[in-house]
């Protein structure tokens, strides 16, 4: 009996040492996980996750759009650190497998950098990754835990270490950053409870909005305003899984918006909408912003909340009852019975803004306006009352403040310059529309016919507006034929999941389908 004892007790502790040794050897495992997180994501705006695996770089040799994107410099930079490092078979052997993760972060100069973030094998010791690396480069310590690592001839890059974490990059700047860990990162926290849930995913990039102000500051020549505005008030995050082509750069994933005060969130848990506004803009659009609801009724109510949570439905009130009072036109009649389902935004080449809600019956609306506007011509009017639209669609329209419009084919089309709105007038009649053009065709056929809201650039007719808004440097790489040139599309488009955004990023390259030769049948 005594034995029996002794083995149980014995077979009882042996699980326990087990067990403690396997769940305190997990916690510095995750310990270390955390700390890369910590240094990837601290001040970043963008994160690039993969494993370092062979198959991922093979995949990755033939993805030249992905190239052009990062520009000739970063991606020779990438590519001699993989030759210099991950080709090594005594150097990669302390990294197999492990998670990389690449941050793109604002540098001095008005430039942008990259931090790679990884850690060693949780079997491995970090001083013998050292040691291994000392024997095969040009090691010099700059600080503790700091050391400048020659690659070659033509590149040398800081290397920072912290327990089993490594950080690279040519910015010191960036490497002593990340030493500051922020143990409170809802960015951290976003990124880790996604890395539960995505499963088989050769690479994603993650997106903190919070932090896009210090990218965007770096990139513009000017001040964050205008419809750039919203980045300095997006409290989102957005996770977005690589869709490997060669014809296109494709990402699919979700994005989740944590401020309850975000315009946006009026479009939540609202079923995704078949758009149609978007097909009268002129061919030559730039951008637009479109937004889309299942009923404006139930949406209006959603906007009223959310302008009392703003403390503007005072304001807004006000307005619509000045008109009653004024000029004996009820707006809430007007809007409620005759607005459709989507609006839009939109700005032209030129850099002339303009915006247009979808109607249910064109012609009676245009009639029940009559007294509170004043006719431009016969088919341009001018709103008496200001800041008609934003009481009724918010932000999208808060730079309309007494706009020109005209109603086509149940559509109101406003602008601020009554010249703009015969623009548009002229491109429309003439049929010179944004949907004719076989760039657009073939971007939209890329995505999803439904969403909740889209926004979209044309790269070609928004050269000029890039051209005067953004750094020298960055508007090269947009204009070179080594760089964006080639792409004409970028989309970015939600549509509503519950308290989500299932969410498309595409940047497209229209290719020309060849002509056969006649001839060459013969």
């Amino acid at each position: 009996m005594k034995k029996i004892i002794i083995l149980t007790s014995a077979l009882f502790l042996g699980v326990a040492f087990m067990a403690y040794f396997y769940f305190s050897k997990l916690g510095i495992d995750n310990d270390a996980k955390d700390l890369a997180l910590q240094s990837a994501t601290n001040n970043a705006a963008l994160v690039f996750s993969f494993r370092n695996d062979k198959g991922f770089y093979d995949i990755m040799e033939g993805q030249h759009l992905i190239q052009q994107v990062l520009g000739r410099d970063k991606m020779t930079l990438l590519k001699q650190l993989k030759t210099s490092i991950i080709d090594d078979n005594l150097l990669n052997r302390y990294l197999k497998d492990q998670q990389v993760y690449i941050s793109v972060l604002p540098d001095s100069n008005k430039t942008l950098n990259f931090l790679i973030t990884l850690q060693i094998q949780p079997e491995n010791d970090i001083k013998k990754f050292y040691g291994q690396l000392k024997v095969k480069k040009a090691v010099s310590e700059k600080a503790k835990d700091l050391f400048a690592v020659k690659i070659n001839d033509s590149l040398s890059v800081y290397l920072g270490v912290h327990g089993q974490v490594l950080t690279a990059s040519t910015s010191l700047k960036l490497i002593n950053d990340a030493n500051v860990r922020l143990t409170e990162n809802p960015f951290t926290e976003y990124i880790k409870e996604n890395n539960r849930q995505i499963k088989n995913v050769l690479a994603n990039i993650y997106i903190n909005f919070n932090q896009a102000p210090l990218l965007l500051k770096n990139i513009i020549a000017g001040n964050i305003n205008g419809e750039i505005a919203l980045f300095n008030q997006q409290n989102s995050f957005a996770v977005l899984n690589y869709n490997f082509s060669k014809e296109k750069i494709l990402f699919n994933g979700s994005t989740e918006l944590k401020d309850q005060h975000n315009y946006l969130k009026l479009f939540e848990n609202t079923a995704a909408q078949n758009t149609f506004i978007q097909n009268i803009l002129p061919d030559n659009t730039a951008n637009y912003a479109l937004y889309a609801y299942d009923d404006y009724r139930k949406w209006l109510k959603k906007l009223n909340t959310w302008q009392e949570k703003k403390e503007i439905l005072s304001k807004t009130d006000a307005v619509i009852k000045s008109v009653k009072n004024d000029y004996r036109t009820d707006l809430n009649f007007i809007f409620t019975n005759y607005t459709k389902n989507q609006f839009i935004v939109f700005q032209l080449s030129t850099s002339e803004k303009l915006g247009a809600i979808s109607l249910s019956d064109g012609e009676k609306t245009k009639q029940l306006l009559l007294d509170v506007s004043t006719d431009y011509n016969d088919d341009i009017k001018l709103f008496k009352s200001a800041d008609i639209l934003y009481s009724y669609f918010g932000e999208p329209f808060k730079k309309f403040t007494r706009p020109y419009y005209t109603i086509v084919d149940n559509n109101l089309v406003v602008a601020n310059n009554a010249s703009t709105v015969q623009s548009f007038l002229n491109h429309y009649k003439n049929n010179r529309l944004l949907i004719e053009t076989p760039q657009y065709l073939d971007a939209v056929n890329e995505i999803s016919t439904t969403s909740n809201v889209s926004y979209y650039i044309n790269t070609k007719n928004s050269a000029d507006i890039f051209r005067h808004n953004i750094q020298l440097s960055f508007y090269r790489h947009l204009r070179a034929d080594s760089g964006l040139k080639s792409f004409d599309t970028f989309c970015y488009q939600m549509s509503a999941d519950k308290n989500k955004f299932i969410t498309n990023l595409l940047l497209n390259k229209y290719i020309q389908p060849e002509i056969p030769d006649s001839l060459s049948n013969r």
